[in-house]
């Protein structure tokens, strides 16, 4: 019994970060040279209301992920096309 409730524990600390995984779209096809800034980025993102904590290029190298926190507080993450800084998808 202990036993099974090990490897449980160990399949649902094992799966917490697929849960915890971001976006797995397609922000832009872009070439980067055609992308903004994440510096110009983040001041759109800032002009639009949010308090941006950070801003970085995701693993899959096709959108910008900024941490945020928005007008009521609530932390949020972000994803944008890096040659607009539309939001395509929130978490």
């Amino acid at each position: 019994m202990k036993m099974k409730m090990a490897v449980s524990a160990f399949c649902v600390l094992a799966a917490g970060p697929v849960f915890a995984a971001g976006y797995s779209g397609t922000c832009t096809t872009a070439v980067k040279d055609k992308w903004m800034t994440e510096a110009a980025a983040k001041a759109k993102v800032t002009e639009a209301g949010y308090t941006v904590t950070s801003i970085k290029t995701t693993r899959a190298g096709n959108c910008y992920e900024a941490y945020v926190t928005d007008k009521a507080g609530k932390k949020m993450e972000l994803f944008l096309d890096p040659t607009t800084a539309k939001i395509v998808h929130s978490q």
